[in-house]
């Protein structure tokens, strides 16, 4: 286990992944290197932390999603003033490069596909919150 740091302490992630166990996996990860993790099971919950919650410091988002798919959601996200400069992460299963392609194209930051690697994605979400 990495130890938290300071910087990341007082850092929050948005979860947006609709299966349970992948989001439990990844929260517990996030958690144990110090962060808070809020989470949301589908687009339009997602949607709706719009208007209710504070921006996090960064946001991991599926494509496939029941009600919303992720494209959606990143597309109202980057036009919700206070969340449209809040770095993006794609986490999601589509290889294709075409999903890539559109979800830079729609305002993504980074891109990982599933399986993904622990380090290389707290490499990643690092790199965003220095």
């Amino acid at each position: 286990m990495v130890n938290a740091t300071a910087s990341q302490a007082a850092k929050s992630i948005m979860l947006i992944e609709d299966d349970r166990i992948v989001a439990k996996l990844l929260r517990h990860m996030l958690v144990q290197r110090g962060f808070s993790v809020n989470i949301a099971l589908n687009g339009r919950q997602a949607i709706d932390n719009l208007d209710v919650k504070s921006p996090p410091s960064l946001i991991l988002l599926d494509i496939m999603l029941p009600f919303a798919d992720g494209f959606e959601v990143l597309t109202k996200i980057r036009s919700t003033q206070g969340w449209e400069k809040i770095p993006i992460i794609m986490l999601t299963s589509k290889t294709q490069e075409f999903n890539v392609v559109r979800a830079f194209e729609a305002g993504a930051d980074d891109y990982i596909t599933k399986p993904f690697q622990p380090g290389e994605l707290m490499v990643r979400i690092n790199r965003f919150l220095r």
